[in-house]
């Protein structure tokens, strides 16, 4: 069975349509989608169900090719970029986290440099939300609550950089790249910021230090 091919099923039930799509396997899964978009995805050819490990989860996909260009790469797009009317690479966040409902209420354009969001775990403890480029929550930075202000200052989205075999908390900026531990602690040249607990995420004062570079 090719599940790329595997013509879909569809429910109307209302204002809302099942779509059934196939793994690689043959299993069967349901979509749902806005009967309203119906004619809309059904016009893109036929849905199949891929895991993502971005998203731990199936996305709904689709391969076809432009149709002003017989020499176009396949297209692979995701069937909520079809139904927001977005090019295949705009990031598209499922609101409730369920990547197979995929009703317009569900759905929302990611802003890549939308204000990162805030968990307070306790009183001496903030969390940051960081995302992947789909808008993923894939880490939580900790900080101390008396330097929330200058962290989520305008004109810094922190997120995730792996360097090494570290994650990192930075900022891209028109400037360049903020390490959040050097925002915080501002070492100078001959110094460097030292994580207590060795969790590079965890950026609370209590864990943070400055040590000398040894030269030697």
């Amino acid at each position: 069975m090719n599940n790329k091919n595997t013509e879909n099923i569809f429910e109307i039930k209302g204002e809302a349509t099942l779509v059934t799509i196939y793994k690689k396997n043959g299993t069967p899964l349901k979509t749902q989608i806005d009967t309203e978009d119906l004619e809309k995805v059904k016009s893109v050819g036929t849905w199949f169900a891929e895991w993502n490990k971005d998203f731990n989860s199936y996305l709904v996909q689709n391969i076809s090719s432009s149709k002003g260009n017989k020499k176009a790469k396949p297209l692979k797009q995701g069937i909520q970029t079809i139904i927001m009317g977005v090019s295949a690479t705009t990031p598209v966040k499922h609101i409730n986290g369920d990547t197979l409902d995929n009703r317009k209420a569900n759905l929302r354009i990611y802003d890549r440099n939308e204000k990162n969001e805030i968990e307070q775990v306790d009183e001496s403890t903030i969390a940051i939300l960081l995302r992947d480029k789909y808008g993923n929550v894939n880490a939580k930075a900790l900080i101390s609550p008396e330097d929330k202000e200058q962290v989520l200052a305008e004109g810094f989205v922190w997120t995730t950089y792996k360097h090494r075999d570290k994650t990192m908390v930075v900022a891209n900026t028109p400037e360049g790249r903020i390490y959040l531990d050097k925002l915080l602690l501002k070492p100078d040249d001959m110094q460097r910021v030292h994580h207590i607990n060795l969790n590079p995420l965890d950026n609370r004062r209590n864990n943070l230090e400055l040590n000398s570079i040894d030269l030697d």
